[in-house]
């Protein structure tokens, strides 16, 4: 493919997969304007194709504003003061054989690999790797012996891959430099540092490193720096010189423009794939034989119109199974209307639940329909219907055997299609003996019965429930990701949910909430000391101390032992052993946000 200027008839070769234009020198066409963007836009060969997307912005083509296109013959590019026509001659120069997934193309000059393999890092789901290609793309380019790539996320640095692998032979001082000064930092043991006396020679001296090169990547739409790229060498009579920082800086712009214009979508991609996960947010969530028992008897029940008695301890969730009982009844898209008859005074429960007309009472200003002539064709929900007035069970009892209904201060009979579902916590049966509650209204709920367990009898939801409520948090709170450490988990299947899954739900979003990480630990949990638990001996509390430091310490690293290891004043090979004894793997913090 070819780009021509339409005005100097100057042409413009695309020889690899990989074209970018802008005012940068690490461009392949330098554009100039006052609006043109340090990387303007970028042209991927793909299957055949020609792919422009523009970067940090909007890009004219054939005169409208896109931010991608497939380019045709023909087509005209305008960016600054020139435009641009494609051409597709016969005799097309050669593109650059494919290279295979995952490995570096092997043509090309230096900086336009570089770009390839961040582009490369922007689709593959395996950033880790990708990102050890950038790393080592980087080190080729400059010569290098060793290099990191840093995240910043939240003003909290982490260490996203180093070669050689596992290595933390890097100097603070020069990282702290960088971030502070916001310009790339070389250093040597002939020359010092430039700009400033930051990096410590004694420090290095005892890493035998003898010349630095560090510059931050910067995001050119908010400014903010989101990572770092660090190199070293360590032959003290071969330095980096002032030309390779230079091209350093301007690697490291590039680098951290096109990163930086894709982390809104890529954050956006995470978010809708929490989303995703927690669509099902209203259904019922187990894992638990005594749940599955119960969901199927619940299924069979949503195909009738039968009322449905639901009980259970306060907290268990016996709206969600309501609501659950009604999306797969056939009346799913028909309205659900739930009411607390506990939360209703009684002097305003038969207005509510009937309606009224104007004037039927002081302030009664205009008719109200009530919930049953709200709920009609769909289900109404009474929860604590144990909580129900005497006089007010009477006519609700009339309501349901009739299917009709009179507002107050009305004549007129008005006839309602509702489905009843009521919930309690209350011993029904011991209500009748005492006279609180009458028999034939029972009787004429409690056609179906549906008790939901409490959540200590619900062996293996813990858990699951845990993990689901998490998800949902996150979501709710606009917060990234977050985990739970093993510690944390271990005492959440110890503790005996009293509250049940309400009590879970309210420890799970208060310890997100003052968590000061994305890791949540026992104490963010703040679970009541309970009786019957048995007591910790020293060995065992102090293995959870242990266990709970060193998930921190890997969370913090995203699972870099070395890293770690320094984080904890340990040796590596210490660490090692100590997580093989506690069942800590590594693999399960590389993806965490420190």
């Amino acid at each position: 493919m070819i780009l021509k200027n339409k005005e100097t008839g100057d042409t413009h070769v695309m020889a690899h997969n990989v074209f970018t234009a802008g005012s940068g020198a690490v461009n392949n066409l330098l554009l100039s304007g006052e609006h043109v963007r340090k990387i303007h836009f970028q042209i991927l060969k793909q299957a055949g194709q020609y792919r422009l997307m523009a970067m940090n912005g909007m890009v004219e083509i054939n005169g409208g504003m896109v931010a991608e296109h497939l380019l045709s013959k023909g087509d005209e590019i305008k960016a600054g003061t020139d435009t641009f026509v494609v051409e597709f001659p016969e005799a097309a120069p050669a593109a650059a054989p494919e290279a295979p997934a995952g490995a570096a193309p092997t043509v090309g000059n230096p900086v336009e690999r570089l770009l390839d393999g961040v582009i490369r890092l922007l689709d593959n789901p395996d950033k880790q790797r990708s990102s050890e290609e950038i790393l080592s793309l980087g080190m080729e380019l400059i010569e290098a012996d060793g290099g990191y790539l840093f995240t910043v996320d939240g003003g909290s640095l982490s260490l996203l891959c180093s070669i050689p692998e596992d290595n933390d032979n890097y100097s603070n001082s020069a990282v702290n430099a960088a971030l502070k000064n916001r310009e790339a930092i070389i250093w040597s043991a002939v020359d010092g540092a430039a700009g400033g006396g930051e990096v410590s020679t004694q420090s290095l001296a005892q890493k035998n490193i003898h010349s630095i090169l560090v510059a931050p990547l910067q995001n050119r739409m908010s400014g903010q720096i989101i990572g770092l790229l660090y190199l070293h060498r360590k032959k003290p009579d071969s330095p980096f010189s002032e030309p390779q920082r230079k091209l350093f800086a301007r690697i490291c712009q590039a680098v951290g423009g096109v990163l930086g214009a894709n982390q809104a979508q890529i954050e956006q991609a995470e978010r809708i794939e929490t989303l995703r996960e927690v669509k099902g947010a209203g259904d019922m969530v187990y894992s638990s034989q005594e749940m599955s028992k119960l969901v199927e008897a619940a299924k069979r029940t949503a195909a009738s119109t039968v009322p449905v008695l639901i009980t259970g301890e306060t907290g268990t969730g016996k709206d969600v199974l309501a609501n659950f009982i009604h999306a797969h009844s056939a009346r799913g898209s028909k309205p659900f209307i739930a009411v607390n008859c506990g939360a209703i005074p009684e002097n305003l429960i038969e207005s509510e639940l009937f309606g009224h007309e104007k004037g039927a009472f002081t302030g009664a200003t205009a008719v109200q329909r009530g919930l049953f002539e709200q709920a009609s064709t769909g289900t109404l929900f009474l929860d604590e219907v144990g909580e129900l007035p005497l006089l007010m069970q009477v006519k609700f009892l009339r309501a349901l055997q009739s299917g009709r209904i009179r507002r107050v201060g009305g004549n007129e009979e008005i006839a309602v299609d509702v489905r009843i579902i009521a919930a309690t916590n209350r011993d029904l049966p011991a209500e009748i003996r005492e006279g609180r509650f009458r028999e034939d209204l029972y009787y004429r709920l409690n056609l179906v019965q549906l008790r939901l367990p409490p959540l200590r009898d619900r062996e293996g939801d813990v858990l699951v429930l845990a993990t689901h409520i998490l998800k949902k948090a996150c979501v709710s709170f606009n917060m990234n990701a977050a985990a739970l450490t093993r510690a944390a988990e271990k005492a959440l299947l110890k503790y005996t949910w009293p509250g049940n899954v309400r009590e879970l739900e309210n420890k799970i979003q208060k310890a997100l909430l003052s968590s000061s990480s994305r890791v949540i630990d026992v104490e963010s949990l703040d679970l009541p000391e309970d009786p019957d638990r048995e007591l910790l001996s020293l060995k065992a509390a102090r293995e959870q101390a242990e266990a709970r430091a060193i998930s921190l310490a890997l969370t913090k690293a995203r699972g870099n032992l070395t890293l770690a290891a320094s984080f904890l004043g340990i040796d590596r090979k210490v660490l090692r052993d100590i997580m093989e004894r506690l069942g800590i793997r590594k693999e399960e913090f590389k993806g965490l946000k420190g």
